[in-house]
């Protein structure tokens, strides 16, 4: 795994992209839903994804039901808190943004080698947040229409599975 180091940063870093996201997130005009929830909670939702990030994106398995399960989840909260499907995309693309800007920032790309290495892992970082966006637009959009045990099961979790596993594939 050539991209081991960004992984490493981002990790090690997390606190500070935490902290990076929720000021981005409160500020953005496209987030005004999170402009009034607690650092806290902010903080409870963000943290996780910047510190375990090499669970999430080593997987090359596409259809990861955990990933999976997790954001389909994120969605149907979201949606129970009646924050707009557009924000939640919105701030998972600053998610995005933020731990891509950290990168970039830390002068650690010095040769080709070293890009070659960044672009790599960006490429895993995009296609891990797009597989999130999906399936949390999926849990949100499910929230009205099943029952609240429902999307637990276990054939749910594999249609949007093999959905996104179609998509990345093509």
């Amino acid at each position: 795994m050539l991209y081991a180091k960004y992984i490493q940063l981002v990790e090690d870093h997390a606190e500070d992209l935490t902290r990076q996201w929720i000021a981005e997130v409160k500020r953005n005009p496209a987030t005004p839903s999170y402009k009034e929830m607690p650092d806290d909670t902010l903080y409870k939702r963000i943290h996780d994804v910047f510190k375990k990030l090499h669970i999430w994106i080593l997987h090359n398995d596409p259809g990861d039901s955990e990933t999976a399960s997790h954001y389909l989840q994120l969605g149907r909260e979201r949606a129970s808190e009646n924050i707009k499907l557009s924000e939640v995309t919105y701030a998972l693309i600053l998610a995005r943004v933020v731990l891509w800007k950290y990168v970039l920032n830390q002068g650690v790309i010095n040769n080709f080698f070293d890009l070659q290495q960044a672009f790599e892992f960006f490429q895993k970082v995009n296609t891990f947040f797009d597989k999130t966006i999906y399936l949390a637009s999926i849990g949100y959009e499910s929230l009205g229409t099943l029952g609240k045990d429902e999307i637990r099961k276990t054939e749910f979790i594999e249609k949007s599975v093999r959905s996104i596993t179609r998509w990345l594939i093509r």
